[in-house]
């Protein structure tokens, strides 16, 4: 028998998740419930009012396929609140993430507010808001994340975000600020600071490691359908997971699994489960191997 899972990339798509995307579509402005009217259209559960009775959803949902603990992602501006009253509810479950805009309006007060509420990472997608990880903008979050122990996720390579292209929201997404080199410089700079990659760089993997060289705090997600695959060398997920175990920036110790599961009814993704399993049979990888990717490294991480 296998040990327990544990996830470390879930999206908590609250009421509020769903309101702010839905507020950004014509349609569904005048709407009295915009986020209902948003899922209504999407053909996907909507999600209850408050955070915690969400939390039970997935906290049963998880206990179905045996995965321990989840880190719950904070996709929307301010859902730092929800995703820590949602782990609140549930002890023990949920490690809270939170996406943080260093461009945004009061970086310094959102980091308090983060601290306050006991968030465990913080979420960085430069694509989205149009920077370089190493501009000076981020520099405060590394210093917070040095300070209170958070984890720092940044997004690399290209940027799909599924809700935003399932409602037509174009635009405001530019790949050239996930460059790999930029991040390098700070995973070297901020040596104490664990940073988190996911979808194994989304195709800056080899980059990402080249530069990055040496490192001992780069961690990477297995994540989602890694589809940027198929404009790769690597014939299959099979490679990439060889790749990321022969890597002395990455090995067994520092591959984390995700299924970058979000909304219900599909809940969570036992499709990607399954895939990465099958990949990993395809290569030989070890029970102990796999104990560290499927949970024992972010147990390790974020005790």
């Amino acid at each position: 028998m296998r040990p327990m899972i544990e996830d470390a990339h879930l999206h908590f798509f609250s009421k509020t998740v769903f309101g702010f995307y839905a507020r950004q579509v014509e349609s569904f402005k005048e709407e009295l419930d915009p986020a209902a009217a948003a899922a209504a259209w999407l053909s996907v559960e909507p999600p209850a009012a408050e955070p915690e009775a969400l939390a039970a959803r997935w906290a049963a949902e998880l206990d179905l396929h045996g995965v321990a603990r989840a880190a719950l992602f904070g996709s929307a501006p301010g859902e730092h609140n929800n995703v820590a009253r949602a782990a609140r509810s549930q002890p023990g479950r949920f490690l809270p993430f939170q996406m943080v805009n260093p461009r945004g309006a009061d970086l310094a007060g959102v980091l308090r507010q983060l601290a306050e509420h006991e968030i465990r990472g913080v979420l960085l997608f430069p694509a989205l808001h149009g920077y370089y990880p190493d501009e000076d903008a981020c520099r405060p979050i590394y210093a917070a994340a040095r300070e209170h122990g958070f984890v720092v996720f940044v997004h690399l390579g290209r940027l799909q975000i599924g809700i935003r292209e399932k409602l037509g929201i174009r635009g405001g997404i530019e790949d050239k600020y996930g460059d790999p080199a930029r991040l390098a410089l700070i995973v070297r700079e901020y040596a104490d600071v664990p940073f988190i990659v996911p979808h194994f760089g989304c195709g800056t993997f080899d980059a990402l490691c080249g530069a990055a060289r040496g490192a001992r705090n780069l961690y990477m997600d297995t994540s989602s359908s890694n589809s940027w695959i198929a404009d790769s060398h690597f014939p299959d997920l099979g490679a990439v997971f060889r790749a990321a175990l022969d890597a002395p920036e990455i090995g067994p110790e520092r591959l984390l699994f995700g299924s970058d599961s979000t909304v219900f009814p599909r809940g969570w993704r036992t499709d990607v489960h399954e895939q990465q399993q099958q990949a990993l049979d395809s290569i030989g990888v070890s029970e102990a191997e796999r104990a560290l990717i499927f949970g024992g490294n972010l147990r390790r991480l974020l005790p």
